[in-house]
């Protein structure tokens, strides 16, 4: 639910006076290091994930790899299911942005979730700005943390959870998000992950490959 923090810290992040955003979401070098590069790295992620995948089950690759399938195979699931599911549920929660309000010069009303709208609004069009979108495209590396060994997990879930704040902070201040989206964004991405690493965890089998054939 959102709640009065996140009009506390979206009022700090817009000129009333001017009514415009802090950034500007057309400026090319801010757009092009917090929008457009993070996806990029994360197609190239993907692709990576999936060649390597693809050679060490053909043998392509030194036998060392072997014992890295499992995690290469959570990773590989995690940043495209966490981005697909997380990244997804606002196309159904019907909740508008901060630079889509009337009260930012916009033109929809401002609820909190589970408030209905008031009864003579006819949208336009259906809100999709709760959860964060965006930010999701950093906080699917938290699944570093099904991934690193012991000792280095919490540093592969710091990389995920900054990453996806600063992506996070960058779509707040040009007006995009509230702070309340990129938070339940966050904890969407990390119950995505527990069940990617769940769902692998039934079906791995000798730590190998996936598998659903009973032994014997």
């Amino acid at each position: 639910d959102k709640t009065n923090i996140d009009l506390t810290i979206q009022n700090l992040l817009f000129d009333f006076d001017h009514t415009k955003w802090l950034v500007d979401k057309n400026e090319p070098v801010a757009k092009f290091f917090f929008y457009n590069l993070p996806k990029y790295l994360l197609g190239l992620t993907i692709t990576s994930s999936l060649v390597i995948l693809i050679l060490n089950h053909k043998n392509k690759l030194p036998s060392s790899f072997k014992k890295y399938q499992r995690q290469i195979f959570i990773l590989f699931l995690g940043i495209i299911l966490i981005p697909l599911v997380a990244g997804n549920i606002k196309k159904f929660t019907n909740i508008y942005c901060p630079n889509q309000l009337a009260i930012y010069d916009g033109k929809y009303p401002y609820t909190k979730i589970l408030e209905p709208y008031p009864v003579d609004f006819k949208p336009l069009k259906v809100g999709k700005c709760f959860p964060a979108g965006h930010a999701v495209t950093g906080f699917c590396f938290m699944i570093l943390f099904f991934v690193f060994k012991a000792g280095k997990r919490n540093a592969g879930l710091l990389f995920g959870v900054a990453l996806g704040w600063v992506l996070g902070a960058y779509q707040m201040f040009k007006g995009t998000h509230f702070f309340g989206d990129t938070l339940v964004g966050m904890l969407c991405c990390f119950l995505v992950a527990l069940l990617i690493v769940r769902f692998v965890n039934l079906v791995w089998k000798d730590g190998v490959q996936p598998s659903l054939h009973k032994k014997g």
